[in-house]
């Protein structure tokens, strides 16, 4: 749904898992007497059909240009990201949806997985193929897409959503007759070459482009977005900013004290690796970058459930993956509260858009 992020729309789509309604008590001898007072029902854990059905019904509503549908199932706690750094508000971003200019002739979406992320949060990833034009631009055909939910009684309700335009790794020849693989960007963090779906932005939001010039993670939670924890931040950035250390100096162990155990990555080419195995492999053992600084800033936390947050920030690597310059990116980073600390469990890296 990122189709939506082509004209200006940063938005999330929301949808609802309705429960069913409690069976009817048929035993003659029941208590017939109704307790008014028991708590809502609530929502069955989600499954990655479920989920991929309510976003089918998402782009359908976006295809079809129905904000009313959205106004009805966005959750309250929404965070808003684009590729330009902009953190719209859920205000902003209905109507953004509802002023969308895109034609869409098909779509189809394909190969859900679930990341559970606390008792009641999940992160649902799949594959988005389209045929769409949005204000004369053709969008993408394929991108990989990342959509947060929350429990919200008996259903279940979009905080966040992004698409990861997909990106082939390139090849050149080592020899004839033989191919030798260029260094993924999947393992290096960023990619020069990367195409973002975005276009440049109409609403009120500010952007958040500050930097900083050491190595240290910052926060900067200015914007129009809903304001984040201040406290939250800090203490997510330095998480973040941990595992990116790990990341260049190839050290699982490091990476492994900030991960969840079913931590999933989708990288700045649309890729997606899950569980904490493969992914400590590929940023250690097969990770082919040198790198002699990271820093992160612009951080900003929102908590999304009691025990679950979103983090939105900047990376910024110094060095390279074999021929290919690391550049800066966007990263969206899902945690979930394990006991007293927080672990990473989804993280979300985007190029940033090129003006």
């Amino acid at each position: 749904m990122k189709t939506i992020l082509m004209v200006s729309l940063f938005a999330v789509f929301a949808f609802a898992l309705s429960g069913c309604a409690p069976t009817a008590n048929t035993n003659a001898n029941a208590n017939t007497n109704v307790n008014t007072n028991a708590a809502p029902k609530a929502a069955a854990a989600p499954t990655a059909d479920s989920l991929l059905a309510l976003d089918s019904k998402a782009f359908e509503a976006w295809k079809n240009h129905d904000g009313a549908y959205f106004e009805a199932y966005l959750s309250d706690n929404y965070v808003g990201f684009g590729d330009d750094g902009k953190r719209p508000t859920r205000a902003e971003a209905l109507k953004m949806i509802t002023s969308d200019g895109c034609d869409v002739k098909s779509f189809a979406l394909s190969e859900p997985h679930v990341t559970q992320a606390g008792a009641d949060a999940a992160v649902l990833t799949y594959k988005v193929t389209q045929d769409a034009t949005c204000e004369g631009k053709k969008l993408p055909a394929t991108a990989t897409a990342a959509t947060v939910f929350v429990r919200s009684g008996d259903s279940w309700k979009g905080a966040y959503h992004n698409e990861v335009t997909i990106i082939e790794p390139k090849t050149e020849s080592a020899a004839p007759g033989t191919n030798k693989p260029m260094p993924s960007p999947s393992e290096s963090r960023s990619a020069n070459s990367n195409v973002n779906r975005s276009a440049s932005s109409n609403t009120s939001s500010t952007s958040n482009t500050s930097s900083t010039s050491n190595a240290s993670a910052t926060s900067n939670s200015s914007g129009t977005a809903a304001s984040g924890d201040a406290a939250l931040t800090d203490a997510l950035m330095a998480m973040e900013k941990k595992g990116w250390e790990g990341w260049k100096a190839k050290d699982a162990a490091a990476f492994g004290d900030v991960s969840d155990k079913d931590f999933a990555f989708l990288d700045s080419t649309g890729k997606a690796t899950f569980g904490k195995a493969n992914n400590v492999k590929m940023w250690t053992t097969d990770n082919p970058c040198t790198v002699s600084s990271v820093n992160l800033s612009d951080g900003h936390a929102s908590t999304i459930t009691k025990d679950a947050a979103i983090l939105t920030y900047k990376g910024t690597a110094e060095g390279s993956c074999g021929d290919m310059k690391l550049a800066p990116l966007w990263a969206t980073s899902v945690f979930v509260k394990e006991g007293d600390a927080w672990k990473m469990v989804y993280l979300l890296e985007m190029p940033m858009r090129k003006s």
